[in-house]
């Protein structure tokens, strides 16, 4: 039996009805606070709801006594995703939305939603970063960069990312005695999520990167691999070779080459010596692919001639040699920052 009371917000009592007539039960009040913190985690934060169960229960330092009567953490869920699901905003249904506050910032309460252009008619540009992320960005001698499109959200096409390379040089691998080996580390620097993929897009965004640059007083001056000349005329320049390879097998398929690349050694050792064009130094490329299109069989002549003229109009023709050639740069690929 427990008596009727009425009290304020602050446990200030307003009102009792009746007689104070049953026993002090701290485990009820103890778990009622628990169930309080857990509830407000869920709502505020996307951490998963186990996580946060998990979590208080260790930071609240719940006796024995409390923990026997504790509901399971999947118990609590349904609930608790009830409870996110209302706070969580209604999916938009253009690119023309408002950002509520607390998804502009991190859980630190550090402005995380750096940039909100609106480009042009119905095209929206968002950039995350926070000022510790840029400060290391401008810091880095070597940035990547790397863009996916299945996991863009509606009303997008891209999301692209910028990333710091750096080494550290306390972290060699001595165990095969090389001391110019160093372990390298990419860090993601900025996020954003763009309409498209143009060149005008890209160059907006690399505007507001200068922007950053001028607002934290730094010099933006790195060696940019893969942005465009124009905006940063005095960096290097370098496709992935990655990527070089996986186009030029794409068209293998395309062109309905695959069992034959299979099961046929010659065909597949010259597709491979195309790939590996770009290994070769730049003053090379043009006479090993001349050679290479020349001197073939001519089962394979025959066979690649689609391939041949593919790879004359992209890559020696259309592509400059310098931007897909792999010989000179250390890093001939951005694996490290794929999505």
């Amino acid at each position: 039996m427990f008596c009727l009371c009425t009290t304020s917000l602050k446990d200030v009592v307003l009102k009792v009805t009746g007689d104070h007539n049953h026993l002090f039960h701290p485990e009820n009040m103890q778990l009622k606070q628990f169930r309080t913190k857990v509830k407000e985690r869920a709502m505020k934060e996307t951490t998963p709801i186990i996580k946060i169960y998990e979590e208080e229960v260790i930071s609240s330092q719940i006796p024995p006594e409390t923990l026997a009567i504790m509901p399971l953490a999947r118990e609590l869920q349904p609930g608790l995703t009830y409870v996110r699901r209302k706070m969580t905003p209604a999916l938009p249904d253009s690119c023309m939305f408002e950002i509520s506050e607390s998804y502009q910032k991190t859980f630190n309460d550090e402005l995380f939603l750096a940039r909100d252009v609106i480009i042009r008619r119905r095209k929206r540009m968002l950039i995350f970063c926070t000022k510790t992320q840029l400060e290391l960005l401008f810091d880095s001698p070597v940035i990547m960069m790397d863009g996916t499109f299945s996991a863009t959200p509606p009303f997008f096409q891209q999301i692209n990312s910028i990333h710091a390379l750096k080494y550290d040089s306390s972290n060699k691998y001595t165990f095969f005695n090389l001391s110019y080996f160093y372990f390298f580390a990419g860090f993601p620097c900025i996020f954003s999520i763009l309409s498209n993929n143009k060149k005008s897009t890209y160059a907006e965004l690399f505007n507001e990167l200068k922007g950053f640059a001028a607002e934290l007083n730094r010099s933006f001056e790195p060696s940019f691999l893969a942005l465009m000349p124009n905006e940063f005329p005095g960096s290097v320049h370098s496709g992935s070779f990655f990527h070089l390879t996986e186009a030029a097998y794409r068209r293998v398929q395309n062109l309905g080459l695959s069992t034959v690349y299979a099961d046929d050694i010659d065909i597949r050792t010259c597709v491979r010596k195309l790939m590996a064009l770009a290994i070769l130094p730049v003053d090379k490329v043009q006479t090993a692919f001349n050679d290479l299109r020349t001197n073939s069989s001519d089962n394979v002549k025959e066979k690649l001639h689609q391939l041949f003229v593919y790879f004359d109009n992209q890559w020696m023709k259309e592509i400059p040699l310098s931007l897909w050639n792999a010989h000179g740069p250390q890093h001939r690929t951005n694996n490290i920052c794929d999505s």
